[in-house]
């Protein structure tokens, strides 16, 4: 390996100038591109070298065969210290990066067994002596793919720092992703609704891209695992059609944009093909040349960026509360794709960093998750509201159905009291006084009595549909019995009998909204009309009373009750009333098909 010394003294003699990294350390450096990655160390010194600086960027774009060589001296200028520093390549994903320093051979990469000690970065140990000067060459090799790397020299407090940063940042992320993915599966778990699996399968994707971008896969998880370069833009590519599948849903593109929907569907369906279809090249014809797959991947990339935020935009005319959280979503993520393909073209010099890749992963992860929690806690609040409403009524029901019963049976007790009782007790006393002819007299009239009670409180003509006939005896009761006040009802093709199971409460009805009528409108005239038509019976109760302000008055416990008993059969009840003009009360009742 003796000859490295001497054909890197070669290589370096014509280098421009040299590059102080520090007090202690100058580096001068140059590289040569070997297209099909035939080079030994030995044809280095027949080779072109061209020189770069610490942190500028070699960028050979597409690359399949090539590999590229470089060469560091490096020199000690401090004569008392030694110093140790490494040398950093800032690509985390070359498959190979090998270093020859005299008898020693590195190397380290995603597609070998050797692993660099920072998270953060590719990098070799250095160990000069005071004074000391060394020559290295490094092999840097990525298969099939677009290729770009930096170098630099830094000390091991500061990768460290830097390596812990990210180690702690990525493990930060992927536990926050974790819990939300827990929180949202419950929600599925309870609510069914497929945005809740989208955005499981949509976090998941993320966290594995993540820990494959920012190097935390390989070098804590998987460091055996040698295919994480094609893993890397695999998952890319399906990260970026769940997140575009979970989008759509969430916005609702297919009901309010369905054109935007329907192609946003077909560029993802693109991407997929071509992930498939780069598979099967890779796994079947790996001497495939994929640079157009990657070209029309990003170009398809770029168009789905494009078309997602417009529909966005769009949506906040529709709806714009899910408007403004899928754009502020989507927004980094919209600038760090187009950086990344913007940079990949060449069009711009440089593009966010990995690690940028992670705030907003963990970002998009945390909102989209906040606001699916939240929306579900709203809607669990609404139906918790309803579900007191639901009670309330049934309390109010219950109530109603009691104050209906208790004011029946004290009228029946009054009736008793009144009439009944009051005969029974002369009929005994008639007995007592041995008037036996006047006491059976008094027993058949109180039998009279109790057959008109029993009419009047259910009349039996009800049992067998004669709704109209019954209600007509009673009115003509009433009639007779009012002062002042006179009841009117007419029937139009209403039929004589009817068997349907609410004829029973619209009589009872029909009596309360006299009541009402006599008692608190003060009516002189009451006229009820019943019709039949094709899908419905219709009853109109008039009156001329007092009448009343319908907004500005509640309608009180009886009327309630009748509403709520027409609403059980499916019907419709209005009222409609003006002060000093009257009531008006309309029921329709669907009819039997």
């Amino acid at each position: 390996m003796k000859i490295i010394y001497f054909i890197s003294f070669l290589l370096l003699s014509h280098l421009l100038h040299a590059q102080v990294i520090n007090k202690q350390l100058s580096v001068t450096s140059a590289y040569a591109i070997d297209s099909n990655s035939t080079w030994s160390v030995v044809d280095l010194k027949q080779k072109n070298f061209h020189s770069f600086k610490q942190n500028d960027k070699v960028n050979i774009g597409y690359n399949k065969y090539a590999a590229v060589w470089c060469a560091f001296k490096i020199k000690n200028t401090d004569r008392s210290h030694s110093v140790k520093a490494w040398l950093c390549f800032n690509n985390n994903h070359i498959d190979s990066l090998t270093l020859y320093d005299n008898q020693i051979v590195k190397t380290i990469g995603d597609r070998t067994d050797g692993q660099s000690p920072f998270i953060e970065t590719l990098a070799f140990e250095l160990d000069l002596k005071p004074g000391e000067e060394k020559q290295f060459l490094v092999r840097v090799k990525k298969q099939t793919s677009f290729l770009d790397f930096s170098y630099s020299i830094e000390n091991t407090a500061f990768l460290a720092s830097k390596s812990s940063q990210r180690t702690a940042l990525v493990a930060f992320f992927i536990g926050i992703v974790f819990l939300l993915l827990m929180i949202n599966s419950i929600l599925f778990l309870m609510t069914r609704n497929r945005l809740y699996i989208y955005y499981i399968i949509y976090s998941v994707l993320t966290v594995f891209y993540a820990a494959i971008t920012t190097n935390f896969a390989k070098h804590i998880l998987f460091p055996q695992f040698k295919f994480f370069s094609e893993c890397r833009v695999y998952t890319g590519a399906l990260w970026y059609i769940a997140l575009s599948y979970f989008l759509n849903y969430f916005l609702k593109l297919s009901e309010n944009q369905p054109k935007k929907y329907k192609f946003i569907n077909l560029l993802n369906a693109l991407n997929f093909s071509f992930v498939l279809t780069s598979i099967l090249f890779l796994i079947f014809y790996k001497d495939f040349d994929f640079r157009y797959f990657f070209i029309l991947g990003y170009i398809v990339f770029l168009m789905s960026i494009v078309t997602l935020f417009w529909a966005s935009v769009t949506h906040l005319k529709i709806e714009k509360t899910q408007a403004i959280y899928a754009l502020l979503a989507f927004l980094p993520q919209f600038i760090w794709g187009a950086c990344l393909i913007l940079k990949t073209f060449e069009i711009i010099p440089k593009s966010l960093s990995d690690n940028w890749m992670v705030f907003i992963g963990l970002y998009e992860v945390f909102l989209f998750g906040y606001v699916l929690s939240r929306n579900y806690i709203e809607i669990f609040l609404k139906n918790n509201e309803l579900m007191q409403q639901v009670i309330f009524e049934k309390e109010s029901s219950i109530k109603a159905i009691s104050e209906v019963q208790l004011r029946e049976r004290r009228n029946i007790a009054n009736i008793i009291h009144d009439n009944v009782g009051s005969k029974i007790a002369h009929v005994i006393h008639l007995f007592d006084l041995k008037n036996t002819r006047l006491a059976q007299q008094t027993i058949k009239e109180l039998a009279e009595d109790i057959r008109d009670i029993s009419h009047k409180i259910l009349p039996k003509a009800l049992d067998d549909g004669a709704l109209v006939s019954s209600l007509h005896s009673q009115i003509l009761s009433l009639n007779a019995g009012l002062e002042g006040t006179k009841i009117e009802l007419f029937s139009y093709d209403f039929p004589e009998k009817i068997d349907v199971d609410w004829i029973y409460d619209l009589y009872l009805i029909a009596l309360e909204i006299i009541n009402n009528s006599i008692k608190h409108g003060k009516s002189k005239l009451i006229i009820i009309e019943f019709y039949k038509y094709e899908k419905q019976y219709h009853f109109q109760f008039t009156d001329d009373g007092v009448g009343f302000d319908v907004m500005a008055t509640h309608k009180g416990f009886g009327l309630e009750n009748i509403e709520k008993r027409i609403n059980y059969y499916g019907g419709n009840f209005e009222i409609s009333s003006i002060k000093n003009q009257g009531t008006v009360i309309q029921i329709d009742i669907p009819g039997i098909n």
